[in-house]
């Protein structure tokens, strides 16, 4: 909380006003009005009197706060989403920087908030159009703030944000830099507490509605591993030339995805990167079109039974989110190349395009 938000709300708490505070400190009114609105700060002689005139521990009166609370930094995320819905995931990212790179100089040891930050950069690119070039910036800053994680004493942080290097720096080829990050994660990660949790709701024969919830998440958690294993592996065998093999594992994906009730994205993902490989372009087309279709409606968990529990993020958009760095991931990216010169391919582009700056 600023200095000047902390005399305002100590001399309101007080009942006292302006002209009070001035004439017991010997300065004048407007000078209290500054300090109250950013504008100046109180002389440092000042500030033993004016702690003790508002009855305010003087680190208390000068911000002195290691960490912000779990809600302040929830509040710092809600001010960052604002910024991006009102402008845009592209346009809206200068001055959400800005406001992190402000709040990481006022609290440069919250390993938690710069963490949440870092992770809240790197969604911001996915959803933005920007070029590869002009996101490198942005990307380098999110690595260094995850660089600055491995400082914390907390140690869930530091694995998460080990993590989180190790897989950049794979994407970005620098392997030697993603070997030394992995070489600092543990073998074996602690075991997850929320299927204790359950076990215990449902032994005491209390707190069911809670139980299932856990064990849904639990689930839905598990799910999602398992596509994206399932996807890695596939790419795997791509790249080993085992085409046979990457379309058994592909099409198992599929199904997976289907049965565990992931939604058409995930039954897609994996096949469309068998068409690819291919160069199939019937197959490709017929697969990133489900994927387009995908991004018009929000996967909605609660609409699956073994997800009901769970809570889904009702109003959002995705149309308007997820679906313009696809579209520019289709005009851009070298793997959809051999795509570009087919009349049903562009009309597909044209088509969702119009829509999507319809809605």
């Amino acid at each position: 909380m600023p200095l000047s938000t902390v005399i305002r709300e100590k001399r309101k708490e007080l009942g006292l006003t302006q002209e009070q505070i001035a004439e017991r400190l010997g300065v004048s009114t407007p000078a209290v009005s500054k300090w109250e609105s950013g504008v100046t700060y109180p002389d440092i002689t000042l500030l033993s009197a004016l702690a003790r005139l508002l009855k305010a521990d003087p680190n208390t009166l000068l911000c002195f706060q290691e960490e912000p609370s779990e809600q302040e930094i929830s509040g710092f995320c809600r001010e960052i989403a604002q910024i991006l819905k009102e402008k845009g995931y592209s346009e809206g990212l200068e001055e959400s920087c800005r406001f992190m790179k402000q709040k990481i100089r006022e609290y440069p040891r919250c390993s938690s908030m710069i963490h949440t930050f870092a992770l809240t950069l790197d969604g911001t690119l996915v959803m933005s159009t920007l070029t590869p070039a002009e996101k490198r910036p942005y990307e380098e800053l999110a690595l260094s703030w995850y660089h600055q994680v491995l400082e914390s004493s907390d140690e869930n942080l530091r694995i998460r944000s080990v993590f989180m290097l190790a897989s950049k720096y794979i994407q970005q080829g620098e392997y030697e830099k993603a070997q030394k990050m992995i070489d600092l994660m543990p073998e074996h990660t602690l075991p997850d507490k929320r299927p204790l949790q359950a076990e215990r709701c449902l032994q005491k024969k209390e707190n069911l509605a809670e139980a299932e919830t856990l064990i849904q998440r639990k689930l839905l958690h598990t799910a999602m591993d398992l596509n994206g294993i399932l996807f890695r592996l596939t790419k795997a065998c791509i790249t080993a030339g085992e085409m046979e093999k990457a379309s058994r594992i592909a099409e198992l994906a599929g199904r997976a995805a289907d049965v565990l009730g992931l939604g058409e994205y995930f039954t897609c993902i994996a096949p469309l990167e068998i068409a690819l490989a291919k160069q199939d372009v019937k197959e490709s087309i017929r697969l990133i079109r489900a994927l387009l279709n995908t991004c018009t409606h929000l996967w909605e968990p609660g609409s699956c039974p073994l997800y009901d529990r769970i809570i889904s993020a009702s109003g959002l958009q995705p149309s308007s989110t997820i679906l313009p760095p696809l579209l520019a991931s289709l005009e851009r990216s070298p793997e959809f190349e051999f795509l570009r010169t087919e009349e049903e391919f562009q009309a597909l582009l044209k088509h969702r395009k119009i829509k999507n700056t319809d809605t």
